[in-house]
């Protein structure tokens, strides 16, 4: 996300200084210490625009690490004339998934650290307390079996962290053309609000950038839809576009998708179109779900850690209670020896 944020920031200042795309791309291959993915990145665009693709296409050919979504924001800012616009959502968009990042990591730290600690020391007291007896001959799993038990408890939890990001990716990237899962996601706390916030940012951001570049309305409609990245936003823009290119007001499609855009976002537009403001309505609401999507970033920044922090300590406590069962055995059978 850092090197994204970096590279989408130069290339939205070499786009908005009016500086051919190639010529960018060659000036910044020539940098020092140039990271081998967006080395591929630039020279991936620089391929496709040779062979005549646009800049768009170019660059979600360029390299793995380009997203569909990153695609189609470009395509979409290139076909309304406004290339550093779109560069610049990206950058932004990435600057701030890369701070929301770095805050839960250093947020994880202590319980990290904890689990760590708490698995091997609660194992080895465990089979410790278990391998007493009251004539003192050894009883139990032995320490070679706790450290063995020590690895699978530990391996346990990195599964289990392992599947939690690979389904969440999987979700993320279904839900940027499936209804049902996006409207998952926005329903979970935190995360919903966030993805809603950014969703709308995009819109917004797009849509004005059809309509500078005097797009028809239901051209415009559909293609901020794409670019929006959510599933619901893009069903209800399809839906839009067929209801505007039939005659009907943008209002209509708008308030058609009641799931896709928010009630005060459509009673917004519809005032706006009625006065002739759609381009001032649409920075302000892109500038508003811009604030939103920060605030809800901090949030999920904020709280991720805590539940984290939370699961780990029932993770913690039920291996404790383990330890404090082994304990209680052991004193159980001093006790029934007569020791």
């Amino acid at each position: 996300a850092k090197a994204k944020g970096r590279m989408y920031s130069s290339l939205e200042k070499y786009a908005r200084s009016g500086m051919g795309l190639e010529k960018a791309c060659d000036s910044l291959l020539q940098q020092p210490k140039l990271g081998r993915v967006e080395r591929r990145i630039y020279e991936g665009i620089l391929s496709g625009i040779s062979q005549g693709r646009s800049i768009g296409d170019s660059l979600g050919r360029a390299s793995g690490e380009i997203t569909a979504l990153e695609e189609e924001v470009v395509s979409a800012a290139e076909e309304g004339g406004m290339l550093e616009k779109g560069f610049g959502h990206l950058a932004e968009y990435f600057r701030r998934l890369d701070r929301t990042r770095r805050r839960i990591l250093k947020g994880l730290t202590y319980p990290i650290v904890l689990v760590h600690l708490a698995i091997p020391a609660t194992t080895l007291a465990s089979t410790a307390f278990q391998s007493f007896s009251p004539d003192g001959l050894a009883q139990g799993p032995g320490f070679g079996a706790a450290f063995a038990e020590m690895g699978k408890n530990l391996l346990i939890a990195y599964v289990i962290i392992a599947l939690l990001f690979v389904l969440v990716r999987m979700l993320v990237r279904s839900a940027r053309k499936s209804v049902a899962i996006d409207a998952f996601l926005n329903g979970l706390p935190l995360i919903g609000g966030a993805r809603k916030a950014m969703a709308m940012e995009r819109f917004s951001q797009v849509f004005a950038i059809f309509l500078l570049a005097g797009k028809k309305m239901s051209d415009a409609l559909r293609g901020a839809g794409e670019a929006s990245g959510s599933g619901l936003v893009r069903s209800g823009s399809r839906k839009g576009e067929q209801i505007v290119a039939s005659g009907e007001p943008l209002s209509s499609a708008l308030y058609s998708a009641s799931l896709a855009f928010p009630n005060d976002f459509a009673r917004g537009m519809d005032a706006a179109e009625e006065a002739g403001q759609l381009d001032r309505e649409l920075a302000e609401w892109g500038q508003f779900y811009s604030e939103s999507a920060r605030e809800s970033m901090e949030q999920i920044a904020e709280w991720t850690p805590k539940l984290f922090y939370w699961g780990i300590l029932l993770f913690v406590a039920a291996l404790i209670i383990r330890a404090g069962l082994a304990y209680r055995d052991m004193i159980q059978n001093f006790i029934n020896a007569g020791v």
